[in-house]
């Protein structure tokens, strides 16, 4: 092959790796909108949707009157929608701190080993699986003030002298919710630190053993620090999961008593279907938006505090 031929190949080789790229790139992003096509159709256009509506007045039946900011500035002057606010983050704070920590020290000890532990991680799991509605509904059953199982076992037992007004009473029912919300979730956290425990290595854990350390400066120095990243993620699903909550909240206490246990999400469900008065979805809309906003706001500040932590260890 001659000088010019060669040069003349190596010329052109570039350009058909370049041709050869742009062809995989368009190649590649055909293949993604089939995937890319539901993200459009069930998140991206309803939440332009909402956007939209939370700039108008509309009550689903007549035109809608676009009104600016008129229901931000609304929304600003809302008690009862900050009450709701506060309430979430009451409700959300209260599970965190009781949920994770129990969930990490159960997880330990199976890992550890428990005779019959699967069994019993099975059981824990169950709550799970049913549906937060149906777990609602449950426990308005057993935590009633007249009837109630968990009142007749108390008042039977001479622990309670009188049956415990579980949901009628704002600091008890707030309670309650935490509890029945704890006991619904903490199975799928613990199995979430059940199965990042099971990838430590166990030369640690032996090496441990033989410098003489107990099960808790084991837990403390070696498996927390080795399931940081799962203690992160199992954490921020926690958060986003207890922000968002609606169905467990609206069958256990619907807010009540007197909005003490009123959450953003069952708030605003009252102004875009509250049979008893006209839709409001306008103001339902911009709730939506503001609801949305705290919630990843409270995710991200997580985020960023857990990633400084993470630098400065």
């Amino acid at each position: 092959m001659s000088p010019v031929a060669g040069s003349d190949a190596a010329r052109r080789s570039p350009v058909r790796r370049a041709r050869w790229q742009r062809r995989e790139d368009r190649v590649g992003y055909a293949m993604l909108v089939p995937s890319l096509l539901p993200y459009v159709a069930f998140a991206l256009l309803p939440i332009s949707w909402l956007l939209w509506f939370s700039f108008q007045r509309w009550n689903g039946f007549s035109a809608p009157q676009f009104t600016g900011l008129a229901n931000y500035q609304r929304m600003a002057g809302d008690e009862q929608w900050w009450d709701a606010v506060l309430n979430t983050l009451k409700f959300g704070f209260g599970r965190l701190i009781i949920e994770i920590p129990l969930a990490l020290v159960l997880a330990y000890i199976f890992f550890r080993g428990v005779r019959g532990g699967t069994f019993y991680r099975t059981i824990f799991f169950l709550p799970h699986v049913l549906s937060p509605a149906i777990i609602g509904i449950i426990f308005v059953f057993l935590l009633r003030e007249t009837g109630g199982p968990v009142n007749q076992l108390l008042t039977g037992s001479g622990l309670a002298a009188a049956p415990v007004r579980f949901l009628g009473e704002a600091g008890s029912a707030l309670g309650s919710l935490i509890g029945v919300g704890v006991w619904a979730h903490l199975g799928i956290n613990l199995l979430l630190f059940f199965a990042g425990m099971m990838t430590i290595p166990n030369e640690l854990l032996e090496s441990a053993a033989l410098e003489g350390a107990g099960h808790w400066s084991t837990l403390r120095h070696i498996v927390m620090p080795m399931l940081a990243p799962v203690t992160r993620v199992v954490i921020l699903i926690s958060i986003i999961g207890t922000m968002r909550s609606f169905d467990l909240v609206k069958t256990l206490t619907d807010g009540g008593p007197a909005g003490s246990t009123e959450v953003m999400f069952t708030y605003l469900y009252r102004f875009f279907f509250e049979p008893e008065s006209v839709p409001q979805i306008g103001y339902a809309a911009a709730l939506g938006i503001t609801a949305s906003v705290v919630v990843g706001i409270i995710s991200v500040a997580y985020l960023r505090l857990s990633r400084s932590g993470r630098s400065a260890a």
